[in-house]
């Protein structure tokens, strides 16, 4: 049976190294853009990126994501992830920071 998807809630999948992670297609089938952020790393912040379904300008500085999946996985000191984990969030928005956003593309399915 599949999982219920309910766009409205925040929700989570983790899965352990080796094993592998089921997102419900309903969380990722529109995610269209890809948005890196440029953290400021002088306050010790790292440049991270997510998936959103669209987003749209709320005021000056001021932009408001939706259907973000974003990677939140655990790593060890050497970057290997020892829990890989996705979160999905219905809005995000960023004000006053630096960020890009590109087409998200779909790996190629050729064999």
């Amino acid at each position: 049976m599949e999982e219920k998807v309910n766009l409205s809630k925040q929700n989570q999948w983790e899965a352990e190294p080796g094993e592998e992670l089921s997102i419900p297609e309903g969380y990722i089938r529109d995610l269209r853009h890809e948005v890196v952020v440029f953290a400021r790393k002088e306050r010790g912040g790292s440049d991270f990126t997510f998936r959103c379904s669209k987003y749209n300008r709320i005021a000056d500085g001021e932009y408001k994501f939706e259907g973000v999946i974003i990677d939140t996985s655990k790593r060890n000191s050497e970057g290997e992830v020892n829990l890989t984990r996705l979160s999905y969030h219905p809005e995000l928005v960023l004000v006053d920071t630096a960020f890009m956003i590109i087409p998200a593309i779909e790996p190629s399915s050729a064999d």
